[in-house]
């Protein structure tokens, strides 16, 4: 091998190794600003949590306080499942948020920090085995259902919770039962506007849901009562 070629090969390493440092470090700002990216998106939820913080001295009862929808097994804002966990200290927190690739994030207010990662883990309001068959009745195919209306009644104070900050209220409200094959899958109240059933704008006050075996399951659809939020937590039956 003479002088030219280990000059050739000398120089093509260097070049080589120098790539691989571009591309890491490249590719180490790329995560980096992907993370800081979501971090400002989540932002708003954090500013909404310590405003109520500021205003009321204590953290939210729930998050209908906040404009957050409740869904079959969680909170919902602006495209992101939420729980939020009370730490046990004065206004101290934990948030939980699932993104839209259902990656989970984590949230402390005592290092007012986002990880990307579960720092704690935590047991849901309800255990996992009742969420699940809440969800399997709740999204059920209702194509092939029979729905049965009771109790229809004219709707003046009942105002329904929904997402980004948005109220509703349907100048009509009932009491359905939805029926498959003649059995009773689940029941509760619904708003809804005038010659709209089924399309009932959403569920309040307490439904029950009821699987396979019989078994029932409970869960309170919070929403506001002449201006006041009646809820209730979360809970097993």
């Amino acid at each position: 091998m003479n002088k030219w070629q280990k000059t050739i090969y000398v120089i093509t390493g260097v070049i080589f190794i120098l790539l691989l440092i571009g591309l890491y470090i490249t590719g180490t700002k790329i995560g980096y600003s992907v993370k800081e990216h979501r971090e400002s998106d989540f932002s708003p939820i954090v500013s909404k949590i310590e405003n109520y913080i500021n205003n009321e001295g204590c953290l939210p009862a729930s998050l209908s306080e906040l404009g957050f929808e409740q869904t079959p097994g969680l909170y919902c804002y602006n495209g992101y499942d939420i729980n939020l966990i009370y730490m046990g200290s004065e206004n101290e927190y934990l948030l939980e948020l699932w993104d839209q690739s259902n990656k989970k994030w984590q949230y402390l207010s005592e290092d007012k920090k986002w990880y990307d990662y579960e720092i704690w883990e935590f047991e849901p309001p309800i255990n996992i085995d009742t969420i699940r068959r809440i969800y399997s009745v709740f999204y059920s195919p209702r194509e092939n259902m029979q729905i049965k209306a009771d109790s229809l009644k004219v709707n003046d104070h009942i105002v329904l919770l929904l997402d980004y900050d948005e109220e509703a209220k349907g100048d009509s409200l009932a009491y359905l039962k939805f029926l498959s094959n003649d059995t009773l899958k689940m029941e509760g109240w619904v708003a809804f506007k005038s010659h709209r059933l089924p399309e009932y704008l959403k569920e309040f006050g307490t439904w029950k849901y009821y699987d396979k075996d019989g078994n029932c399951y409970r869960k309170f659809w919070n929403y506001k009562l002449n201006g006041k939020l009646i809820y209730e937590p979360d809970r097993n039956e």
